[in-house]
């Protein structure tokens, strides 16, 4: 018998060796927490289930699904100290923190609960692991208040935007009568595209007696088309208010749109904002969205199943909401958008101050295409660019009374040029050459030019500077011409040379003031201009000239009693066919204000694009 005790004795010790060897090479309950605060912070989420007692209790209470919610940018969880029981127990004290995008972040202090079992220590996970006053089906929920959403501003420092009264057409389906008519009848009223209409009202989840907004429209506009809408069965209409520009589509491509997130956008945007918020969309509202909105103020509240607060978590502040000051004079705007009215072809108009080069108007037409043409088209400059190539002349010591020949055709190299409606005045003072933009006489005394000096004067001008006015920006280009024939054509503002009508509006306040300057949209940018300074007297002399073009030349139609308006047409071929299409240009300057016409595919730059600009100058205020 005694000799089965002593067996017995010899097996349990054996047994308790066995069992501290294999609990000696377990780590500890700090490991153990260390390990699980790392994973969670890193999102692991298998890891969590390998260090908890119950893998079932992260599938009811899940740590990184339920913080998630908060649409954190990051989170990190700091271990603190880990105090160990007699009873096989421990307590692991952490801190949590979650970045809520650029809103700032919050933080909880909590305790991991351990137990030292079979398998070592593991964490007893549950709602108070979580956070200390996390209640049975809680949840964590964010709620922000943004501030309010700052102006755009005018050169005179008036806000360029604000809150309007709208109306909100919309359609009870069940009540329309015939789909075709009204959509016919929207899309001549209020632009509404009939597709659009069809996909409003066919939208999954519709019901036949839902609202169904389809357009949302500017007080005065509805007015305007009330008594023809109004009456129609099935069409409702609801007041409200939104941000908009003074007057319907004022600036519509600088200013850019504001309205609720579009899913894109909302993509772009990311945290904190979310479905249904109101947003730039494009334009400098879309395009410095950050500045004019701010960031909300977030509360971060631990809410119960019933959805009542528990807790608030945290509240980072907001932050304010900042205006952008723009260049863009209201009255000089207003008059580019009345001269560019009733015009059938795509159009721009672009006005600067030359004396500061701050753009004081742009203009791009239809209103309803996004592209804007004023700012980032680029395009052949036609024989607007014969400035660029006068003043090449004159700093190279021509003298305009120089007698040059214009005939009917040139050829160079092979290549045949002529004169628009093939005029050929023959031998002429340079002086009337450059006002009846002969092409012929041009090339020929470019061609008496040293080699590189057009491309400077190119250069002087602007063309291939870098800059922009903070939304995507054309400036203008002129590649050095390979051979004889692209140098020709080069001189005339064909071949490879290009320019936007931004562009253009600063070659012509360029000559009007002596300096060339990048121009200048956001006023805090203003230290990035880059100048460059004419030649004094050949700018002089470059000026009569211009002169001349609108007294007596192919500007006259431009030419505004009162003013005295110098400025150069032209008309530049581009794309195929026989005879080639042409853009019309017209650059103009008035005192310091410079601005320029392009008409896209409309005609001939004296004839047709002469006389918008006129409108334009005679629309601005006295000056």
């Amino acid at each position: 018998m005694a000799v089965l005790v002593v067996l017995a004795v010899m097996v349990v010790v054996a047994g308790l060796l066995v069992w501290r060897a294999r609990r000696d090479g377990l780590p500890g309950p700090e490991v153990v927490a260390g390990r699980f605060a790392t994973a969670w912070g890193a999102g692991d989420a298998a890891a969590l289930r390998d260090l908890v007692v119950d893998p079932a209790a992260l599938d009811r209470l899940d740590p990184l699904a339920t913080v998630a919610e908060l649409q954190p940018t990051a989170s990190h969880v700091t271990l603190g100290v880990v105090t160990k029981a007699e009873n096989g127990t421990a307590t692991a004290a952490f801190t949590m923190e979650v970045q809520l995008s650029e809103a700032g972040s919050v933080r909880w202090d909590g305790s991991l609960p351990l137990v030292d079992g079979e398998e070592g220590w593991a964490v007893q996970w549950g709602p108070s692991a979580l956070h200390p006053r996390f209640p049975e089906g809680g949840a964590f929920r964010a709620t922000t208040t943004w501030p309010e959403r700052a102006a755009i501003l005018g050169a005179d420092g008036q806000p360029l935007t604000g809150e309007v009264a709208t109306v909100v057409v919309g359609a009870e389906p069940r009540r329309i009568e015939d789909r075709a008519a009204v959509a016919a009848l929207l899309a001549e009223t209020l632009g509404v595209d009939p597709a659009a209409f069809a996909a409003a009202l066919d939208a999954p989840g519709v019901q036949p007696d839902h609202f169904v907004p389809i357009v949302e429209v500017r007080r005065d506009r509805y007015d305007a088309v009330r008594d023809v809408i109004h009456p129609v069965p099935g069409l409702l209409f609801r007041e409200g208010t939104a941000r908009q520009s003074a007057t319907t589509g004022f600036a519509r491509h600088l200013l850019g749109r504001f309205g609720e997130v579009t899913a894109e956008r909302l993509a772009e945007l990311g945290p904190p904002y979310g479905a249904g918020d109101l947003v730039g969309l494009d334009g400098l509202e879309g395009a410095f969205e950050e500045q004019l909105a701010g960031r909300p103020q977030t509360n971060v509240e631990l809410v119960d199943a019933k959805g009542a607060v528990v807790e608030v978590v945290g509240s980072p502040p907001a932050v304010l909401s900042r205006p952008l000051p723009t260049t863009l004079d209201p009255s000089v705007q207003a008059a580019a958008e009345a001269a560019l009215a009733g015009v059938a072809v795509p159009a721009a108009l672009v006005a600067v101050d030359g004396a500061t080069g701050g753009v004081r108007a742009a203009v791009s037409r239809p209103i309803e295409e996004d592209f804007d043409r004023a700012v980032a088209g680029r395009y052949p400059p036609g024989s607007t660019f014969k400035v660029v190539t006068a003043y090449a002349l004159l700093a190279a010591g021509l003298d305009p009374a120089t007698i040059v020949d214009c005939p009917g055709t040139l050829v160079v190299d092979g290549r045949e040029f002529g004169n628009f409606e093939g005029g050929a005045p023959g031998p002429e003072p340079f002086a009337d050459a450059f006002a009846g933009s002969c092409n012929t006489a041009m090339i020929g005394q470019a061609a008496t030019l040293p080699p590189g000096a057009l491309g400077d004067a190119a250069a002087t001008f602007g063309f291939g500077s870098d800059y922009s006015l903070g939304l995507p920006t054309a400036g203008a280009s002129f590649p050095a011409p390979q051979g004889e024939v692209e140098a020709a054509a080069s001189a005339i503002g064909q071949a490879a040379v290009e320019a936007s009508p931004l562009h253009l509006a600063t070659v012509a306040a360029a000559v009007a003031t002596g300096t060339w300057r990048s121009p200048v949209l956001l006023v805090e940018r203003a230290d990035e201009q880059v100048t460059r300074p004419l030649e004094p007297a050949a700018a002089e002399r470059l000026r009569t000239l211009m002169r001349r073009v609108v007294t007596q030349g192919s500007g006259t139609a431009a030419d505004v009693a009162g003013l005295e308006v110098i400025g150069k047409s032209g008309t530049a071929e581009f794309g195929e066919g026989d005879p080639l299409p042409t853009h019309a240009w017209f650059i103009a300057a008035v005192g310091d204000l410079g601005a320029a016409v392009l008409l896209e595919g409309g005609g001939v730059g004296g004839r047709d694009a002469a006389p918008v600009m006129a409108r334009f100058l005679e629309a601005l205020p006295s000056r």
